[in-house]
């Protein structure tokens, strides 16, 4: 079965949570035949998401779904003060902008060029380390979505990289594999192959997004990935309900 826990139904604010709008991105489940479906709107539109619009329009598809949040993690955020009064199933960390170089926005491509491309994967993997570590989230996004626009390190990042999968192992959290950077100037999805080799062998638990930010991409790769991942070695995805994970067989 496949799942989509990466959908953002407000894109940037393009939609808003109201029946025609979200409605739409359902029928593309649906068509993508999707399991499960998850809503994880950008933190800045906290306060306009109506989950009891996603929970009645449960009813009118076979997709289950979803409420989530992507949080823009950064040091010292305290994401139960900010989300412990929602009922959400599931929350999203990554890690978009660093010192406020927002590192995956094109406005900022000229940035790069302030930067030694060792020192920004480093601190961009001390950024990922200290959203693992802080215990706030479910699922880790996109985990290197640093390379998003081609920088590439010089250093052999990997066993960095190593680290901090076994952290994420030890805190029981979630790698998402997303999709979009496939149709990003970097043409990968994130993680890459390599790093999801090593999470395979390392049996860390993995979920599916696509990022969609319109409806037409909810779901968009992800059975193509899937079989990818399967001969990977993976055997499940997991999907979240009330912060309890749930397992779903890739076979």
């Amino acid at each position: 079965m496949l799942v989509d826990l990466h959908v953002h139904g407000m894109a940037h604010g393009e939609f808003s949570h109201c029946h025609d709008d979200i409605l739409p991105f359902i029928r593309c489940a649906e068509a993508c035949e999707l399991g499960v479906l998850g809503f994880a709107e950008h933190d800045w539109y906290l306060n306009e998401i109506d989950f009891e619009l996603i929970r009645a329009l449960e009813h009118q598809t076979p997709v289950k779904l979803r409420v989530g949040l992507e949080i823009d993690h950064r040091p010292g955020l305290d994401s139960p003060a900010v989300t412990g009064q929602y009922p959400f199933d599931y929350l999203i960390g990554s890690v978009h902008e660093i010192d406020g170089f927002l590192f995956d926005h094109p406005d900022y491509l000229a940035e790069y060029a302030n930067w030694d491309n060792d020192r920004l994967y480093q601190a961009y993997f001390e950024r990922m380390e200290d959203l693992i570590r802080c215990g706030h989230y479910d699922i880790v996004g996109h985990f290197d979505l640093i390379k998003v626009f081609g920088c590439r390190p010089k250093r052999d990042f990997i066993p960095v990289i190593t680290d901090l999968l076994q952290l994420l192992k030890v805190k029981d959290l979630v790698l998402e594999v997303n999709t979009s950077g496939i149709h990003k100037p970097v043409n990968e999805k994130y993680p890459s192959d390599e790093i999801l080799r090593i999470c395979s062998m390392m049996d860390i638990p993995i979920t599916l997004g696509s990022d969609a930010h319109l409806p037409n991409n909810v779901g968009r790769d992800l059975a193509e990935q899937a079989r990818s991942l399967v001969d990977m070695g993976f055997k499940e995805i997991v999907s979240f309900d009330n912060r309890k994970p749930t397992f779903h067989s890739l076979l």
